[in-house]
């Protein structure tokens, strides 16, 4: 059998190369091959791998002003939450939402007694995006107790007392992938170590965290696919500082042909083959010798590709958090820019918003059902949990531009396409019949005395524009 030509081979690697029909799953030697292996997101990240991903994300926080920054702004937009309460019923909603008020007080809601319901709202929320989970603890006496991430861990040897189910990064599952039970462990003082706790059944938790697959356990934070971007750009700017450090110590660099080197800095010696350069007061003059040389560094520490780079890099990193650029540097972009970028990021933060809403609803429900069962909430005869609906309200942006974005609420209600409570809400302006109750308030006090109030809508003429009649008339 004669041996195959060079075109014949070259054919059949070809033809290899083209077996499959997605160009992604190809390992052609220059790129790192795709994995043929398969895991859920507990088994790519459990135990210790996890430990290291939780300590990672902490460090970037704690340590990088970026990600603090981003952090802070991702809980601006994502966990300010106002709680209303929509049976219908004024005396009851009263007294329901003067229940809440009195529950988010430190001392009431906090088993530490040291935050605000609000204040441990956003807490929550950032224990979630820097850690990816967090779990609030029910206790008896109706606060609740946060337990951070790394305080769930895998129970071993006789920790795991009872049969029935699987443990996957410290949550008990049974067969149906439904949690029964958290291995809680305490950290101990003095040390990095953690010893267990006690195993707390689910119905006692309500577990906040990031989830992207359906058959995932635990959250694992946004932030884990930028951890090296912004690791690189803190790292890369502490090089660049401790190299302009060294260029401002040592400005002055000498060279010469000769055998002799040039006399130190500010020495006083005087030879015959050396200097004496004294950087005082006043210009500085080098008479040299023929053949040397004396040269500054280039203080142009980072230069203008560098950082370029940096903000790149920077830019995608905040992609983890949905987070455009121009929020990070307002000067990259005009006012239009700006709104067009705030209402894509605000489009983002939707989902967002919903796990927190439902964060606050199985916390609320839990709330009523302590406070019926101590008696400080009076159901009407025949009602029942359904029947006292309820609303935790984001509280949205303010107006950019009152004049025109008011006009155009007014316009959008008597067309029929909007309605003053969504209104309210998207603006964070209340609650559309308390700021009547209010203005009704306000009129009738102002009518005590004697002062006439005006709350009728004023449309605003926009203003004409004769830059181009000025033009006409400059060319006649």
């Amino acid at each position: 059998m004669s041996e195959p030509t060079t075109l014949q081979r070259l054919g059949g690697r070809l033809g290899r190369y083209f077996t499959t029909g997605y160009d992604g799953i190809r390992n052609t030697g220059k790129r790192k091959a795709a994995s043929p292996l398969t895991k859920s997101e507990d088994e790519q990240l459990k135990n210790r791998d996890r430990h290291s991903m939780i300590g990672a994300t902490r460090d970037l926080a704690r340590n990088f002003a970026v990600v603090a920054w981003a952090i802070r702004k991702h809980l601006d937009y994502v966990s300010m939450f106002d709680f209303q309460s929509r049976t219908g019923n004024p005396a009851l909603d009263l007294q329901i939402e003067s229940l809440m008020r009195d529950w988010q007080r430190p001392q009431n809601c906090d088993a530490a007694g040291v935050h605000s319901f609000p204040k441990m709202l956003r807490m929550f929320e950032a224990a979630r995006t820097r850690d990816g989970d967090v779990f609030a603890l029910k206790l008896n006496s109706l606060q609740l107790q946060a337990i951070e991430a790394d305080r769930v861990r895998q129970p071993t040897g006789e920790q795991v007392s009872d049969t029935g189910g699987m443990w996957v990064n410290g949550v008990k599952l049974n067969n149906g992938g439904r949690r029964q039970s958290y291995a809680l462990h305490n950290r101990v003082p003095g040390s990095s170590t953690f010893e267990f706790s006690r195993n707390v059944a689910a119905r006692n938790i309500i577990a906040h965290g990031y989830y992207d697959r359906f058959d995932q356990v635990r959250g694992i934070s946004p932030l884990a696919a930028a951890i090296n971007s912004f690791r690189d750009v803190y790292e890369g700017i502490d090089y660049a500082l401790a190299k302009m450090k060294v260029e401002q110590l040592f400005a002055l660099v000498f060279s010469r042909d000769g055998d002799a080197a040039p006399a130190r800095i500010m020495d006083g010696s005087d030879d015959e083959n050396g200097y004496k350069v004294d950087f005082g007061k006043g210009p500085v003059q080098l008479d040299l010798n023929a053949g040397d040389n004396a040269q500054f560094l280039k203080t142009d520490n980072p230069g203008s590709n560098t950082q370029q780079f940096i903000e790149a890099v920077l830019g995608i990193a905040l992609h983890s958090l949905d987070l455009p650029m121009n929020f990070h540097d307002p000067s990259r972009t005009n006012f239009f820019g700006s709104r067009a970028a705030w209402l894509l990021y605000d489009r983002s933060c939707i989902s967002k918003r919903a796990d927190v809403a439902e964060f606050l609803r199985k916390v609320t429900v839990w709330l009523y059902q302590g406070w019926i069962l101590q008696g400080r909430l009076q159901l009407p005869t025949g009602a029942t949990l359904e029947d006292l609906p309820f609303e935790w309200v984001h509280r949205g942006m303010p107006w950019w531009d009152p004049t025109k974005e008011i006009n155009g609420a007014v316009a959008a209600i008597n067309a029929g396409l909007d309605n003053p409570y969504r209104i309210c809400k998207e603006t964070g302006r209340g609650e559309y019949e308390e700021n009547i109750d209010q203005i009704a308030r306000a009129r009738e006090y102002a009518e005590a005395k004697g002062v006439p109030l005006n709350y009728v809508m004023q449309p605003v003429e926009p203003v004409a524009d004769d830059t181009q009649d000025r033009n006409t008339r400059g060319r006649q």
